[in-house]
């Protein structure tokens, strides 16, 4: 796994692991050497297709020296993921208002 990548990938599977267990079940036993590969994938088929197509483009092998297309890249996933998480919370609150559950 590339340095770059490495901390946002654990801290992120870790706190998808606490919320949907199911991705840790793919990794191998604590004694087995983990390949670099495995986590990453588990992410990006564990969230929305926005924000995977995002992410799957900042982890591949272009994206592993820092620079400008690096960073417009963090910009865009960034992006996708407020829009996607915006857009459940309008979806969320135009159930509450239609549902009458809120005024």
């Amino acid at each position: 796994m590339a340095a770059l990548n490495e901390n946002l990938i654990l801290k992120v599977f870790a706190e998808m692991s606490k919320n949907k267990p199911s991705p840790s079940k793919h990794l191998p036993e604590i004694d087995e050497e983990i390949d670099d590969r495995i986590i990453p994938d588990l992410l990006i088929k564990n969230l929305p297709w926005p924000v995977s197509v995002e992410l799957r483009h900042l982890f591949s092998g272009t994206m592993r020296q820092p620079g400008r297309a690096r960073l417009d890249q963090i910009f865009k996933t960034v992006e996708r993921t407020i829009q996607f998480v915006s857009f459940v919370l309008v979806c969320q609150v135009w159930y509450d208002i239609t549902n009458k559950i809120i005024d």
